[in-house]
């Protein structure tokens, strides 16, 4: 499954940066149209996505690069040469949604953004949930992205070497971690 790359003038592409809801609908708006037969287009037919900005992996002086992982070829994307598994030695990086959830006594999700002292403890172990052990870990520092009161994320880029894959780990296809509708969770292989 080839990558596939889709890049957008920044200007035409401002405005939709406001707010997660905003990415996610100009991302989806890439995909075909199922005329309402799906509720969660990016998850049922197995996209994964990234946005870029013109200093980020990827990025484009000028635009905004939207990266696509789909099995079927996306409607205006150029495909780009990248690797379709994973092997140990490789650098890969991801952008997460970095937060830990928890219910309270009332029954209400919390959640609370992962803290540098804990970030590479927390990495790791998402890593590993997804059947990949790495070593050689940096995590950028966190930021939040969106306005409290509506959908927002504490977010981060993790950074590793991988020591070993599990033969049935998905993690390229799959993604990891939480957000992948907003665009964070696809892993790219450095």
């Amino acid at each position: 499954m080839p990558d596939q790359r889709v890049s957008i003038p920044l200007p035409q592409a401002l405005p939709a940066l406001a707010s997660p809801d905003g990415v996610h609908k100009l991302a989806m708006s890439y995909l075909p149209n199922l005329h309402g037969a799906s509720r969660a287009i990016r998850a049922d037919l197995h996209v994964l996505y990234r946005l870029s900005l013109p200093t980020e992996i990827d990025g484009t002086t000028g635009h905004l690069v939207i990266r696509f992982r789909a099995p079927d070829m996306i409607e205006g994307a150029e495909e780009i040469d990248a690797p379709d598994v994973l092997h140990a030695g490789d650098r890969v990086t991801v952008r997460v949604v970095a937060e830990k959830r928890r219910e309270d006594d009332d029954g209400r999700t919390r959640t609370r953004p992962v803290l540098d002292e804990e970030v590479e403890t927390w990495g790791k172990a998402l890593f590993e949930r997804h059947g990949v052990t790495v070593h050689d870990f940096v995590s950028s520092r966190r930021w939040r992205v969106g306005e409290r009161g509506s959908r927002s994320f504490t977010i981060r880029d993790l950074t590793a070497t991988v020591s070993s894959v599990t033969e049935d780990s998905e993690v390229l296809a799959r993604g990891l971690g939480r957000g992948k509708a907003f665009g964070y969770g696809m892993p790219i292989i450095l």
